[in-house]
């Protein structure tokens, strides 16, 4: 048997077969340049990439090489060799047309991510772009077909593939680590600037690895024994305070002191407010994980105090773990304590799956775009993101809505891309001198959103500076705006470095720290007097090490895997979700009245996202006031049931909640003139 298999395979190794193989190293080699000339954006930057690392360079063309060796195993190989090099060059163009919009380059996670962020493609795209994109992708589709159509079925040589593929990708396994050892490579631990790792390394290498990699590596030690030793060494930090203070964190999209930028001028103070409170209060530089995008990812890494450089290449965590896990967080370590703990964002509310995952991190209520009362004309940006200043209104519903201390987390929108390339009717701008012609005129729209979101922080402030109870606001910034700011232009920090500041309406100090993003949440419970969480109590325990220090970041990985992967020995069981609750004031229909075959409903907190539903049945909805709403075209009958839902902003298919229905009962005495009451 063995022997007729050698013998079968001894046929196959003919020299047009190995031909065959030599004209997929050409074409590998071939599609890298083509791949890299598209990352780069620049043939220049390729050929300087090919000369200075061309061990890279190489190693790159061999993972092309690998998959159109797997394509020889199939008999229309000319179709399935023109698939296998065509998702290389798509992918490479989709990541071409990603940087125009964002200063992260593509990644598996991000094609994943589709069906989140296609709710808010209508604000980066004009409506000609997207039918441009769509035409592209029909003629994608059907040049797919066609090749298909055409494709000649050739002889089998499955055991010549199949053998070659076996024995590349064993080499493949053998030179990786070989090729990281050598500084060839970067390994994927250490892509903490994607930007600058897909420069280093290549974009096949990198993007190849985004596939991967995902999720928290099991370290080596890691057991009960090592989650106790770990637990033991928090032992020395002090009890939580009694009556500790409400916390709001206030997370600023695109936030930075653009006098940080070198050589240019302003016509205006973008930030006076935030400026004048980082020198008065606790303050520093902030070291965020992503470049101009990736919201998100901050986010978690504040609320967790987890590294994301321990998870997978370019993931987001909310997508790909947290909506199936429930990690210790910040807001599960102070609802035992007796907090109360509420999310807010004014964004549609399925973005980053938040309506999933914020049960998994243990808030209580969530209040989104689709829950706040918002003028279409005056509280929205030209580029249609709800302003910031409404969000003052919603953080005082949430530190009243209960006597208890709040956690109230609020992630703002205002200033988010896409910013205009040309001056525009209807928008504002902010002068400046000194910004280059290609981003002079988005970045003076910015200016003109960041000051309004500056002033949205003097006025929270100015708000919460008499409110009877004790209170801290922490502002920081997600990650710098995307226009692609290199570290020479900066006069600080990096292309990764923002600021936060800790405002208190007592006296919290005036202590300067630089921190990193995921030490924030710790600081800040540790500002309180406040010692709970075994990640947050990791930090403080060791006064929050820089990042660099690798006996901390081996135990910080050993906790984030036990609460995430592994047996929940630090939490002693599994965390489980809360029962999410819709904004902390119900919506509710309190009457109806039928008047002209017109359904008028009455009751409280309706938004422009309310629609009645009679007996499972969705009516045209007018908005009139908060408690008032109008619907037409449904009959009603004896019994019917009433209900208000609320539909998400980014897709009118999806129902985020639904109030209790509400009985109609038909008037018993005809009155053809007078309003029929139901109560």
């Amino acid at each position: 048997m063995k022997r007729a298999l050698l013998d079968r395979l001894k046929q196959t190794m003919t020299k047009q077969n190995y031909r065959l193989l030599l004209k997929c190293v050409l074409a590998a080699l071939l599609i890298v340049i083509c791949v890299e000339i598209l990352a780069r954006r620049s043939v220049d930057a390729t050929v300087v990439f090919m000369t200075t690392r061309p061990l890279t360079y190489l190693y790159n063309a061999f993972l092309v090489f690998l998959s159109l060796c797997f394509a020889l195993l199939f008999r229309r190989r000319s179709f399935s060799l023109f698939v296998a090099g065509g998702v290389w060059i798509g992918v490479a163009i989709a990541d071409s047309i990603l940087i125009s919009y964002r200063s992260m380059p593509l990644t598996a996670p991000d094609i994943w991510l589709m069906s989140s962020v296609r709710t808010i493609f209508h604000k980066y795209l004009s409506l000609f772009e997207l039918g441009l994109l769509m035409f592209l992708i029909a003629v994608a589709i059907a040049g797919i077909c066609y090749v298909l159509y055409r494709a000649k079925k050739h002889r089998a040589m499955f055991s010549f593939a199949a053998t070659h593929l076996v024995a590349f990708m064993l080499l493949l396994l053998a030179l990786t680590p070989l090729m990281t050892k050598m500084g060839a490579l970067q390994s994927t631990e250490d892509f903490h600037n994607l930007p600058r790792a897909y420069r280093d390394n290549g974009f096949c290498y990198c993007f190849a690895a985004s596939l991967i990699t995902g999720g928290v590596g099991e370290p080596e030690d890691y057991s009960k024994t090592t989650i106790e030793d770990i637990k033991e060494g928090t032992s020395v930090l002090p009890e939580t305070a009694q009556d500790p203070p409400n916390i709001v964190f206030v997370q600023l999209e695109s936030f930075f002191d653009p006098t940080y930028l070198d050589d240019v001028s302003y016509e205006t103070d973008a930030v006076p407010n935030f400026r004048a409170l980082r020198e008065a209060y606790p303050s520093g530089l902030l070291s965020v994980p992503c470049i101009g995008a990736g919201t998100a990812n901050t986010e978690f890494e504040v609320l967790t105090g987890m590294n994301l450089s321990h998870f997978g290449v370019g993931e987001y965590p909310y997508m790909s773990i947290v909506d199936a896990a429930c990690p210790q967080t910040l807001a599960s370590s102070l609802l035992q304590i007796g907090y109360r703990t509420h999310a807010i964002h004014n964004n549609n509310a399925t973005f980053y799956d938040r309506d999933l995952v914020y049960a998994n991190l243990s808030f209580e209520t969530f209040t989104s775009l689709e829950y706040m009362d918002l003028d279409p004309e005056k509280d929205f940006t030209p580029t249609l993101w709800a302003k910031d200043a409404c969000l003052t209104k919603e953080i005082q519903k949430c530190l009243t809505a209960t006597p208890e201390s709040d956690l109230v987390f609020t992630v703002a929108v205002q200033p988010h891309g896409r910013y205009p390339s040309e001056y525009l009717e209807g928008y504002d701008y902010l002068s400046c001198e000194g910004m280059d012609e290609s981003r002079k005129i988005g970045f003076e729209y910015y200016l003109y959103q960041l000051m309004q979101t500056d002033a949205f922080v003097g006025d929270l402030v100015k708000i919460l500076q008499d409110y009877d109870e004790k209170t801290v606001v922490v502002f920081y910034g997600d990650h710098l705006p995307s226009f692609n700011i290199q570290p020479e232009e900066l006069t600080y920090g990096n292309e990764q470095t923002t600021e936060y500041v800790i405002w208190a309406n007592f006296d919290i100090g005036n202590e300067k720290r630089d921190l990193q993003t995921y030490q924030l949440a710790a600081y800040v419970m540790q500002l309180c007097g406040i010692y709970e969480g075994e990640i947050f109590r990791l930090h403080q325990s060791n006064d929050f090490p820089p990042d660099e220090d690798l006996l901390f970041q081996k135990d910080l990985q050993n906790l984030e895997y036990d609460m995430l992967e592994g047996e929940h020995f630090a939490s002693q069981g599994m965390i489980l979700p809360t029962s999410l609750r819709f904004d902390v004031e119900d919506i509710s229909i309190s009457s109806v009245i039928l008047l002209d075959g017109v359904y008028h409903v009455y009751g409280q907190n309706f938004t422009r996202y309310s629609r009645i539903y009679v007996d499972d049945e969705e009516c045209v909805t007018e908005f009139v006031s908060k408690s008032h709403l109008i619907a037409r075209g449904l009959p009603l009958y004896d019994g019917s049931l009433i209900d208000i839902r609320q539909i998400s902003a980014g897709d009118e298919l999806e129902i985020l909640s639904r109030t209790e229905p509400h009985v109609w009962n038909a008037p018993r005495v005809p009155d053809s003139g007078a309003d029929e009451m139901n109560n």
